[in-house]
Order: structure tokens, then C-alpha cells, then sequence
């Protein structure tokens, strides 16, 4: 599925909506994760910088891919700055497969890793020599570029109901959403949606994941669904609303897709389970509204 330029080889990205695999005797998502990483010679990092107790989370999810029978499990409760250089986890870096971001605060996974040796280590070999790269929940919000760092559930789509900080840029010009209907998020990602139509918005829910060939396509795996804004927006105000003004989005497209579907990032597309593509309908052909207003004008 990577594919191969000269010697450089692209890796994947397993981005997961948080909760996942929740009946340990019935796991898809990380089983899904150490299969791409090579199976029982899987050597996986579990980067645990975003949890308040980085030693504990490491514990939990050493059990877990040990139970899965990988070859090799490197813990980085990375807690400073300075222990992304040290050289142990560097070394282990370089004969790792796999590098997981566990769950909780984004923002205290950037502070303690963005723009350190091990964090742009992991982007060149992500994109050089085929590191496969996952994160849930908080580990998958900063994949992108630019993530979503607090938001009210309650709220509108209005500039002051979502938060957002620089990510750590593994998957550029998305944006992506976890515990996504679970906690009533989509209005987030209208709201980011409606500032930059140019960003593909990703919201994920819980024990869902996709995973992604970047620049390629996407597939979804899990129980729940992953919805995709995108579209050619013809109209927003947000250019000049305030804060807490409601905004206009109009001629967005959303699509819902469970498991088995997937997206052409290329084209932006969603794919049917076979492998098909969904083709864009021609400007003449008839919609069921539109069918329906050609009826009311013959009658």
C-alpha cells in the first residue's frame, strides 16, 4: 500500500477518534495498527506525552500491543523537552515501525514535542522510509497542521464556540475532530470550515479510525462513522463576522462514511466499499428535490 520513490518509501497514517477498542477481547483498531507495522516483528513507540500520568498510560497500552504479540514496545513518557533528543529513544526511534500518541491534551503534546529531534525524526520517516504513524483522540487531533484544541458542544457555528493551535503537520491542509458525534462536535468543524474552505474538515468518532496514504486516500475502520467537509463554498460571511456572530456557509458538502468506505484526497471523493468511486452528478441531471419541482411546475 506505501508506495516508492527511488529508495523513499511513504509511510501511513492510523488516525483513531478516541475510545477505541474498548472490549479487549474483541480489539480491530490496534490489531489494525501492528499489521500495518509488521505484525509480530511490530516495533511500536507509544508516545504517552499527552496524558497527565505519561508513565501509566505506557503501562496500559505495553499490555495491550504485548497481548498483540508485537516484537518491541519503546516507551516515550516524554514529561521535558530535552528527553526528545536523548539518545535511547532516538536509537529506538530508528529500528521502530510504529510510533503511537496516546490520548489526552494536544496542546501538552505540542508544548513537549513540536519541532524536537524525535518529533522530526518520526515526520522523515513518515514520508522517507515508511514509518507508520497513529495517535488517538488528542494523539490524532495533532496530526494536522492546525488543530482543534477546546470548543463548546452546546454552541453554535460562531468563531468564539471552537479553539485552535498549530498541530504537528504529519497530514497538512485537514483538520481533524475526535470523540466526534459522541460529544456533538460538528459544529466545529463548520465553524473552521467556514474560515478556510481550502482545509479538509475530518471528524471522527469514537472507536472509529481512518487509515490514510497521505496525498492518496483514505479508509475507514471501527464501528462508528467519519464525516468529511468539503466542497466548493460559495458564500460565508465570516470575513466579517465577529466572534459571536453566527456564520453563512453555503454549498458545503458533508459526507458520512462507516466502515469500509473510503476518500480520494486527490479528487475529493468518497469510495465505496468495492473500490468505486461515487461520481459527481452532471449539471443536468435531476435531483429528487429538483424532480420534484419539475412535477409541481407540470402539474
Amino acid at each position: 500500500m506505501s508506495r516508492s520513490d527511488g529508495r523513499r518509501k511513504l509511510g501511513r497514517l492510523l488516525v483513531i477518534g478516541g475510545a477505541e477498542d474498548p472490549d479487549e477481547k474483541d480489539m480491530t483498531i490496534l490489531p489494525r495498527l501492528v499489521e500495518m507495522a509488521g505484525g509480530k516483528r511490530a516495533r511500536v513507540i507509544v508516545c504517552s506525552s499527552p496524558s497527565e500520568d505519561p508513565h501509566d498510560k505506557v503501562r496500559t497500552y505495553e499490555k495491550l500491543f504485548r497481548k498483540l504479540g508485537v516484537a518491541e514496545v519503546i516507551p516515550a513518557p516524554i514529561t521535558e523537552r530535552g528527553q526528545a533528543a536523548e539518545p535511547g529513544l532516538l536509537e529506538g526511534l530508528e529500528r521502530a515501525t510504529a510510533v503511537f500518541f496516546t490520548g489526552g491534551d494536544q496542546l501538552r503534546l505540542t508544548a513537549l514535542v513540536a519541532g524536537t529531534q524525535f518529533c522530526e525524526r518520526v515526520r522523515e520517516r513518515l514520508f522517507g522510509q515508511g514509518l507508520v504513524v497513529a495517535g488517538t483522540s488528542a494523539g490524532a487531533a495533532a496530526m494536522s497542521g492546525v488543530m482543534i484544541i477546546g470548543g463548546r458542544s452546546e454552541g453554535t457555528v460562531r468563531r468564539a464556540d471552537v479553539a485552535l493551535a498549530p498541530g504537528l503537520g504529519y497530514w497538512r491542509d485537514t483538520v481533524v475532530d475526535t470523540h466526534f458525534n459522541q460529544r456533538g462536535r460538528p459544529n466545529r468543524l463548520f465553524t473552521i470550515f467556514a474560515h478556510n474552505p481550502q482545509v479538509l474538515g475530518i471528524g471522527i468518532d469514537e472507536n472509529t479510525a481512518i487509515e490514510v496514504e497521505p496525498g492518496t486516500r483514505f479508509t475507514v475502520l471501527g464501528e462508528g462513522a467519519v464525516m468529511v467537509l468539503g466542497g466548493s463554498v460559495t458564500h460565508t460571511n465570516a470575513p466579517d463576522a465577529g466572534d459571536d456572530d453566527t456564520l453563512a456557509l453555503t454549498d458545503a458538502l458533508v459526507h458520512i462514511l462507516p466502515d469500509g468506505y473510503g476518500f480520494d484526497l486527490k479528487r475529493s471523493r468518497p469510495i465505496l466499499p468495492g473500490g468505486d468511486e461515487v461520481e459527481r452528478p452532471g449539471p443536468g441531471e435531476l435531483t429528487p428535490s429538483r424532480v420534484a419541482r419539475e412535477q409541481q411546475r407540470a402539474g
